[in-house]
C-alpha cells in the first residue's frame, strides 16, 4: 500500500537549537524540542509512515495530508470559537474604587460598586443562558474587585450553584491588587469556583512601594507578600499569575527579583510570571512616566522570562496556541459589564463612546447597539487577506486589538509575532526519548 502524501502544515513555527529544533503549531497548540532529523522529515513529500519521529509529527499536526485545505480549517476554527452561543464571557466590574493609587493607572475612580439592580441583571442573565452553557467564564475586574469582595461573593455563589444544577463548566479569574487576598478571604473565594488570579509585584518592597501605593499614602507589599505566602503554604487549588511591570525605572533590579520569587514560589505549578512594559495607558500621569518603546520593551521580557525558567518559575505566554493572542473584546460572546449596567467590550478605553455598546437591565436583557458592536467583532482574518496567510493565524485570528485597528486602520499583529523564535524556548521542552535515540545513532 503506497504511503499518503504529505505536506509540511503552514501553521508550524520553528526555530533552530544546538540539540535540534524547536518546533510549534499553532493551529494544534503542540510542539517541542524534535531532533534536527525532523526538518528533513518536514521536507519530504512520502516520509516512512513507520517511523517513529514521522508518526510523533504527524500527531501534533506539523506534518499533514497533501490535500488538506488549512485555509478552510484556520476558518471554521474561528467561527466555531468567536461567535458560538454555548460559551459565555463576562467581564464584571465588582467597582471601580481601588484602594491603590498606581502610577501608571488609567482608571478615573468615578463610580462605586456594581448597583443591587445591575447584581440582580447579572444573575438573570446568566441564569436564563444556563441551560444551554458548557462554559461560563467570569473575569473580574475593577478598580480593585476584591475591594467590594461581598460583590464577588454573591455572584460567586449564584454562578457556582447554576453550574451544578445545568453542568456546565464554570471558571472564573481575577485580576487583583492581591492586598485583600487574606488567609480569611482567599479560601472562601476559591471554595466559590475563583481559583485564578493575576497579581502584581513591580519588584522588592523599596521599588513595588513607589509605583504602587495605597490610596492614602503607604506602601503595599508587605501584605501583598504575606498573602502570597499564605497561598503557597496552603493545600489550596488555585492559580496565580505573579506580574511585573518593568520600565527603565525597575528593569536593572527586576532580574534580583526574579530570583527572590523563584526562591519562593518556584516549581509550585500554582505561581506562573507575566511581565510586561509599563505604556502611557490613558491615566493623567502618563507624560510623567518613565516607558520603553514599544518594540523595546517587549525585546526586553525575552532575558526575564529566560531568567525566571532557570529560576523555577513558569511562563504565563500561551500566545503561540490557538487563540492565545487574540482578545476577549473580538468575540462575539464576550462583554464587559460596568457597575452601572453599561456593557463594554475594552476595559482599557473605558471613556471611548464607540467602546458603550449597550446596557444591562434589572430581568437580565442585554440591550446592544449593533453598529457600535460589529467594529469590535467583524474586522478580522476572515476578511484579512494577510492575515489569512499568516502563520499565527489561529494564534490571534487577526484580532490581537480591535481598538488598534478601529483607531489606526491597519490590522493589529501581536507583539510574539516579531519574536516567536525567542519564545519557543520558553514555551516547550524537549522529547527526551527522542533526544536520546538521536545521540545513540
Amino acid at each position: 500500500m503506497t504511503a499518503p502524501l504529505l505536506k509540511r502544515s503552514r501553521y508550524t513555527l520553528q526555530a533552530r537549537h544546538e540539540r535540534g529544533v524547536y518546533l510549534h503549531n499553532t493551529f494544534t497548540g503542540k510542539g517541542a524540542l524534535y531532533p534536527a532529523r525532523a526538518l528533513e522529515l518536514l521536507r519530504r513529500t512520502q516520509p516512512d509512515p513507520a517511523d517513529a519521529l514521522t508518526k510523533r509529527l504527524r500527531e501534533e499536526g506539523h506534518l499533514i495530508a497533501h490535500d488538506t485545505d488549512e485555509f478552510a480549517l484556520a476558518k471554521r476554527q474561528q467561527l466555531s470559537a468567536f461567535f458560538r452561543d454555548d460559551v459565555l464571557h463576562l467581564i464584571l466590574f465588582s467597582t471601580e474604587q481601588c484602594n491603590f493609587r498606581c502610577t501608571y493607572c488609567y482608571e478615573k475612580f468615578l463610580h462605586g460598586q456594581m448597583r443591587p439592580e445591575v447584581r440582580e441583571g447579572v444573575k438573570a442573565l446568566v441564569s436564563r443562558r444556563a441551560p444551554g452553557l458548557k462554559l461560563l467564564s467570569i473575569s473580574w475586574f475593577g478598580g480593585e474587585p476584591l475591594h467590594a469582595h461581598e460583590v464577588v461573593q454573591e455572584l460567586s455563589a449564584h454562578f457556582t450553584a447554576l453550574s451544578a444544577e445545568h453542568g456546565f463548566k464554570y471558571m472564573a479569574h481575577a485580576t487583583t491588587n492581591g492586598f485583600y487576598l487574606t488567609p480569611e478571604l482567599a479560601p472562601q473565594l476559591i471554595e466559590n469556583g475563583l481559583r485564578d488570579f493575576q497579581i502584581t509585584l513591580d519588584g522588592p518592597q523599596d521599588i513595588h512601594d513607589r509605583t504602587r501605593q495605597l490610596q492614602g499614602g503607604g506602601g503595599s507589599f508587605d501584605t501583598i507578600w504575606a498573602n502570597l505566602l499564605f497561598l503557597k503554604a496552603s493545600a489550596l487549588d488555585f492559580t496565580c499569575t505573579l506580574r511585573i511591570n518593568f520600565s527603565p525605572d525597575n528593569y536593572d533590579q527586576t532580574p534580583a527579583f526574579i530570583s527572590l520569587l523563584g526562591e519562593t514560589f518556584g516549581h509550585d505549578p500554582r505561581f506562573q510570571l507575566h511581565t510586561h512594559p509599563v505604556g502611557r495607558w490613558g491615566g493623567e500621569g502618563d507624560d510623567e512616566l518613565n516607558v520603553y518603546e514599544q518594540d523595546d520593551g517587549f525585546d526586553r521580557a525575552i532575558p526575564l522570562y529566560e531568567h525566571a525558567r532557570s529560576c523555577g518559575l513558569g511562563m504565563r505566554h500561551a500566545n503561540l496556541n490557538p487563540f492565545g493572542s487574540v482578545c476577549y473584546a473580538a468575540r462575539g460572546n464576550s462583554f464587559a459589564i460596568r457597575t452601572s449596567g453599561q456593557v463594554v467590550k475594552c476595559t482599557v478605553a473605558l471613556d471611548d463612546e464607540r467602546n458603550h455598546v449597550g446596557q444591562l437591565h434589572a430581568d437580565g436583557t442585554l440591550q446592544l447597539d449593533q453598529a457600535r458592536l460589529l467594529p469590535w467583532v467583524q474586522d478580522n482574518a476572515l476578511t484579512d487577506t494577510t492575515c489569512q496567510s499568516c502563520a499565527i493565524r489561529p494564534s490571534c485570528h487577526g484580532a490581537a486589538c480591535p481598538l488598534e485597528k478601529m483607531d489606526h486602520g491597519r490590522q493589529p499583529c501581536p507583539d510574539i509575532k516579531r519574536n516567536f523564535k525567542k519564545f519557543l524556548p520558553l514555551m516547550l521542552e524537549p522529547i527526551p526519548d527522542f533526544l536520546h535515540l538521536e545521540v545513540l545513532s
